[in-house]
């Protein structure tokens, strides 16, 4: 990771569709953010593991890491004891769901379910 927290060479990347794809181009990201949205509130890391059945524990606090310093999502630290932990999504993140729509869509009209 470089200074600004994004993968190694993402400002060498000239495509856009590319950048995006770099920084949340993975199940999880995408499903973490799916979580976020369908809730409509902030979610504490115990409810993001327990809607996401499968992710591990170690994938879920990486992804989430990894959202936070590309400022797709917001970490909020609460000083009670214990300490309290939520995270949401920020503005930037709530117009990058807007953008996976389409792929719903597409998947939708494409695929039998």
């Amino acid at each position: 990771m470089n200074e600004l927290n994004f993968p190694e060479g993402f400002e060498e990347i000239k495509c856009p569709a590319e950048k995006t794809i770099t920084l949340i181009g993975n199940k999880w990201s995408l499903l973490i953010i799916r979580e976020l949205i369908i809730a409509d509130r902030p979610l504490r890391y115990n409810e993001l593991a327990k809607n996401l059945k499968k992710i591990s524990s170690r994938t879920l606090s990486k992804k989430l890491k990894n959202m936070v310093n590309y400022g797709i999502i917001k970490k909020n630290i609460f000083d009670e004891s214990p300490i309290k932990v939520e995270y949401s999504l920020t503005e930037k993140g709530k117009e990058l769901y807007k953008v996976t729509q389409p792929m719903a869509d597409w998947s939708l009209k494409w695929h039998n379910f």
